[in-house]
């Protein structure tokens, strides 16, 4: 057996002590005394634990988080000492998602993923950069900046961070996980939600694909790029949206499991209806964090087991009052209308306003809301 330096200096010490002892009168006594002072001192050298986390996954597993951020995202993947996050859900959440994070014992994270620069993907992301430790950050290529965007590349730069920009087909390693980076693969969408990064998560022979908000343009381009999309567990696109989990992209997926994140009475009716017909008649259990709070995810390479027991194929139905105010929830289509935004301002308009510059861009209602763009007093879009 191979001794530490420790140890032998342990001996050496415990040898000249007893040599020490051996020539007082008192020398058998001693001597013994030094004897077992030696042994003790070994024995602890040799069996003390391992310092560690201890709510680091049992070894052999990978845990995955799909935290209850409201209506946002936010994954935390755990591989024995390594840590991963993708998203921090909307500002507004921030407490709960640290709250989160210290109950699992998360100090720094291996790799922080900000999938795109709509508010409810990296609007605490600039929190987290400030409590927690950081080894790398990855962000989509993207052109123009939101508010909430701007907000996380001034913090990086203060920092002396330097995100990697995601490029699709490249993979990394998280222990003894691989995850590859699928989307996007441009660098200029019309609309922002098509900057999402898709990320798929390997494990032994499980699999996990996060989706983001990646919508059917994303998923066509991954589809035609013929990356492997196979997953036991997909986290759908747009929360549940309609623009998102077409068909052929679900079955190419086709999982085992499908876990949304989204916001109980969410002002969007998210989950949609023909999302969750299209798991219900393809027989996937469905995961939702509306319904059943965060959601963990076990592997052990092999199998795939969730903490709690699949949720409802329920969708949420537009709720019409008598005297519907400016705030009523619109119906689905509704959000998908076109508005446009400055790239500096935080108002979206319609087409025409005086105030719109030449660099606006079309996004639809929905994104502008997410993304935290508000109405124009002027031209009231």
């Amino acid at each position: 057996m191979l001794l530490s330096s420790a140890m032998v200096l342990v001996l050496l010490i415990g040898l000249s002590l007893n040599k020490y002892l051996s020539n007082s009168p008192s020398a058998p006594k001693r001597s013994l005394l030094a004897l077992t002072l030696m042994v003790t001192l070994l024995m602890g050298g040799c069996f003390t634990a391992p310092a560690g986390n201890s709510h680091s996954p049992e070894p052999g597993q990978l845990e995955v988080h799909f935290i209850d951020v409201g209506q946002g995202d936010s994954i935390l993947i755990k591989n024995g000492e390594k840590t991963m996050l993708i998203d921090s859900g909307t500002k507004n959440n921030s407490k709960r998602l640290r709250k989160y994070l210290d109950e699992q014992g998360v100090e720094k994270f291996d790799y922080l993923v900000g999938t795109n620069p709509l508010r409810d993907h990296i609007g605490g992301m600039a929190d987290l950069i400030e409590n927690y430790g950081l080894n790398w950050m990855i962000l989509p290529r993207i052109e123009g900046l939101n508010p909430s965007y701007k907000d996380l590349q001034m913090r990086l730069l203060a920092k002396h961070i330097k995100p990697i920009l995601a490029e699709p087909g490249k993979s990394y390693m998280l222990g003894d996980a691989s995850f590859s980076l699928l989307a996007p693969s441009s660098s200029s969408y019309d609309q922002l939600a098509d900057y999402s990064v898709v990320i798929r998560l390997e494990y032994g022979d499980t699999s996990f694909l996060f989706c983001s908000d990646a919508g059917s343009n994303s998923e066509r381009e991954m589809l035609d790029l013929e990356f492997d999309l196979s997953a036991n567990v997909i986290k759908l696109g747009r929360h549940g949206s309609s623009s998102a989990t077409s068909d052929e992209f679900l079955r190419a997926v086709n999982p085992d499991y499908a876990v949304i994140s989204v916001g109980l009475d969410n002002p969007y009716l998210h989950p949609h209806m023909q999302t969750m017909l299209k798991l219900h008649d393809m027989n996937i259990p469905v995961f939702r964090t509306d319904e059943q709070g965060s959601i963990v995810a076990v592997s052990d390479g092999n199998n795939i087991s969730f903490k709690v027991e699949p949720g409802t194929y329920a969708w949420p139905e537009l709720k019409v009052t008598e005297d519907p105010g400016p705030d009523q929830v619109l119906e689905e289509k509704d959000l998908q209308q076109v508005v446009l935004v400055n790239e500096n301002s935080n108002k979206y308009h319609q087409a025409g306003c005086s105030f719109l510059d030449e660099k606006w861009v079309e996004i639809t209602l929905e994104q502008a809301r997410e993304a935290g763009y508000e109405p124009c007093l002027l031209c009231k879009p």
